[in-house]
């Protein structure tokens, strides 16, 4: 895996805990979902499965894009007007 994302870089890695490693290594933003996670508080109280879990895994995926897009974007738009709180 670690070779592979090497070479052939992702945008998103999900998987669980150990994934950091990866993460650190490889600079690809990780977004946790499984089983161990034992490095955030409490994230392993929330739901994977069933309508909840899926409005989980949705809003962690989506958080996960808008951070990238905040991280890499230092483009100054074309307008005045800001729509960057407004999602």
């Amino acid at each position: 895996m670690r070779s592979l994302l090497f070479t052939e870089p992702v945008d998103f890695m999900i998987g669980n805990s150990y994934g950091k490693y990866l993460e650190r290594d490889t600079k690809i933003p990780l977004i946790r979902i499984g089983y161990p996670i034992m490095d955030r508080h409490n994230l392993h109280r929330y739901s994977t499965i069933g309508y909840q879990g899926v409005i989980n895994l949705l809003t962690w995926v989506v958080n996960a894009i808008f951070e990238e897009i905040d991280r890499n974007t230092n483009i100054p738009s074309k307008t005045d007007i800001s729509f960057d709180l407004v999602r």
